[in-house]
């Protein structure tokens, strides 16, 4: 699992164009993904990021908002990419498309 973590906070850095590892950038990430209308707090993130580190195990539903970040359905999703054939175009149906 945190090879599959760190391949998804990856994904979430090269989204937002920087590494994520200060206490700003928790901050900042948090807006970018409240602009998305997917609110997670700082702290949810900066959990996650310190999981990879071994500190601490991230809930299910903040990996399932970062993969949602990236343009996957959700955690599952996004293992799922990693580990088969699909890619983030098959797994994410933009809300645009919807209507």
């Amino acid at each position: 699992m945190i090879q599959d973590v760190k391949s998804l906070l990856g994904a979430v850095e090269k989204e937002v164009g920087k590494r994520i590892d200060l206490a700003s950038d928790f901050e900042k990430l948090a807006h970018l993904f409240s602009v998305r209308h997917v609110p997670v707090s700082s702290l949810s993130l900066k959990k996650v990021w310190a999981h990879v580190h071994h500190a601490e195990k991230p809930s299910r539903e903040t990996l399932d908002k970062l993969a949602l970040f990236v343009g996957f359905q959700d955690w599952e999703s996004f293992k799922e990419t990693l580990h088969g054939d699909t890619d983030a175009s098959v797994n994410y149906e933009d809300d645009r498309d919807k209507s």
